[in-house]
């Protein structure tokens, strides 16, 4: 027993000291291109504030463009392997422009957050120069806690939409989280404040968002706590809501068709209803609500 105490503290922070490798997990394999899923798509190449070189995919719908979504992807892999989770939404008509941050697939440079930020802010400015009148922005994940703070920083009114999608409200509480879930490294879970740099937590700079925001978890998330998503909307000022999708993991509320639809209705007219409480009001999505939809995707 006195031996595990020693070395517990050793593995804790050996799993925790390479922190940006951690967080960030690009690869530059190339999982699948639109022409896959028969879209045509256009890459492109843009620069982010520090002159590094990121890599995007414009995707257009093959009927008339209902408007345009920027996708803000999660921390592992790269846009060939993410994309595919918003095929339905090009098809339901939305141009889609997804993107890598620096070090991930052909995109130049390192991943590490401060320049995530940026590139996440720098590809918002490079869409809105090129597209008239106000657009959508998706963030799941990471994506979600780096999408809040480039918002924060922009302050642009044309966001007609920010969808957050189970995002940790805190990084050092997040890792705390997953060292709780273990009988092992449950006594060692303050180390993640100790290691994780909490400086770029969205739950210091959601309040600043003035745009509509719509907050999604998964009840079943075993890698973001839901409760994450709630302290982000709770801290968020209006308008603002928030979904809590029964029996769903990470990131995983998409899958759902009824989902699907909801998000479609909110993007065209994204006006929520009052949350007259600060405690909890929220709109849970059950199974239930799909059964007539089932077969149907």
């Amino acid at each position: 027993m006195k031996l595990w105490f020693f070395v517990l503290p050793v593995i804790v922070v050996s799993v925790f000291s390479g922190c940006t490798s951690l967080v960030f997990r690009p690869d530059g394999n190339v999982y699948a291109t639109p022409a896959d899923f028969n879209l045509r798509y256009e890459p492109v190449t843009f620069a982010s504030h520090d002159g590094t070189q990121l890599s995007g995919w414009w995707i257009e719908p093959e009927c008339k463009r209902r408007g345009t979504v920027v996708v803000v992807h999660g921390n592992a892999e790269n846009m060939s392997s993410h994309f595919a989770g918003f095929v339905w939404l090009i098809q339901a008509g939305y141009e889609v422009f997804i993107f890598d941050y620096r070090g991930y697939g052909s995109s130049e440079g390192d991943p590490e957050f401060d320049g995530a930020i940026h590139d996440v802010e720098s590809a918002i400015g490079y869409v809105l120069n090129r597209r008239s009148g106000s657009l959508s922005v998706i963030g799941q994940s990471l994506g979600g806690a780096l999408l809040i703070d480039a918002l924060a920083r922009m302050q642009t009114s044309r966001i007609r939409l920010a969808v957050i999608d189970s995002a940790f409200a805190s990084l050092p509480e997040a890792g705390s989280d997953v060292l709780s879930r273990s009988a092992l490294t449950w006594l060692f879970q303050w180390s993640a404040y100790l290691l994780l740099d909490g400086s770029y937590d969205p739950i210091d700079r959601v309040g600043k968002l003035t745009v509509p925001k719509l907050f999604i978890a998964g009840t079943d998330d075993s890698i973001v706590s839901p409760n994450h998503s709630w302290r982000l909307f709770d801290a968020a000022s209006r308008p603002r809501e928030f979904w809590l999708v029964e029996n769903t993991g990470h990131t995983g509320a998409f899958s759902r068709r009824v989902i699907r639809q909801k998000l479609l209705s909110a993007m065209a007219d994204p006006v929520f209803a009052e949350d007259y409480s600060p405690m909890l009001i929220f709109d849970t999505i059950a199974p239930s609500d799909e059964r007539s939809t089932k077969g149907t995707d």
